[in-house]
């Protein structure tokens, strides 16, 4: 359970009603309900992104990249996670390590298409973990409805290890305290995307004996992840590609291997949510 440093009374409030859901969660019918026969293969890889196309079917498109780098602070080298927002506005995120091999993660705006950029502002500085620059991949999504800015990353928090979320309702000037969305040791890769209050995140699960991909769902803005569902199979090993939301439409991208070894296919699953 986060400790009361990491956010003020109201946070901790948040905390504490997290803590609330996930005691009842059992007892909860899973939000997802998964399309039959959804199953297919779909060409995307760590430098594509998961949208719904036109058709209303899963598609992989080429994630875009900033015309210039953001500067104004030490930079992990292959950290940077960009997207372009409502017109020419773009946000990137990047670990930005620290001289005790710690780092913390920043995000800056851009309000011309990338060409220049305003002065990063630290979105997380709670890690505490010794890895310098050795990190998963950040995942950040601006929505298309409201404009609010959600980062997802894998850290060591000074309550523990584990995948946690923040967001900027102030058009990335400053960022909610972090919520966890799942505590363990092994770092794992995390996806997100948003429509409106609704946000999902998906997630390789970090204390799995085999890789397993589940999912986050928030209906608060990302102030509260009400319910997690297991996602992947539990009979083979899952890498996590990505996550689409559109409407209540969702759609999870994984890479998944059979034990025992053999020829290996990139997975989506879709469905719908219900609240």
């Amino acid at each position: 359970m986060p400790h009361a440093s990491r956010g003020s009374t109201s946070v901790l409030a948040l905390v504490v009603a997290q803590a609330a859901t996930l005691g009842v969660m059992a007892c909860v019918p899973d939000v997802v309900r998964w399309d039959e026969g959804a199953r297919q293969d779909v060409a995307i890889g760590a430098e594509a992104r998961l949208v719904f196309g036109p058709d209303g079917s899963p598609a992989a498109v080429a994630r875009w990249t900033p015309p210039v780098a953001p500067a104004g602070t030490p930079a992990c080298s292959g950290s940077l996670a960009s997207v372009r927002a409502r017109g020419d506005t773009a946000f990137s995120a990047w670990w930005a390590p620290r001289s005790d091999s710690a780092a913390d993660l920043v995000v800056a705006r851009s309000n011309d298409g990338g060409h220049t950029w305003r002065p990063p502002v630290v979105a997380d500085s709670t890690d505490r973990g010794r890895t310098g620059c050795r990190r998963t991949p950040i995942a950040i999504t601006v929505d298309s409805l409201d404009g609010y800015v959600h980062v997802v990353y894998f850290l060591v928090a000074p309550e523990g290890p584990g995948v946690f979320c923040t967001h900027s309702m102030e058009g990335g000037t400053m960022f909610h305290a972090p919520v966890p969305i799942v505590y363990g040791d092994r770092a794992s890769a995390a996806s997100i995307a948003t429509w409106g209050d609704t946000v999902a995140v998906a997630y390789e699960d970090p204390n799995a004996s085999v890789p397993q991909v589940w999912l986050a769902i928030s209906r608060t803005t990302g102030h509260i992840f009400e319910q997690r569902v297991s996602v992947s199979s539990p009979s083979a090993s899952a890498a996590l590609r990505a996550v689409a939301l559109r409407g209540s439409r969702i759609a999870v991208a994984w890479y998944e291997m059979q034990r025992g070894g053999g020829a290996g296919s990139t997975v989506v699953r879709t469905g719908t949510i219900h609240w």
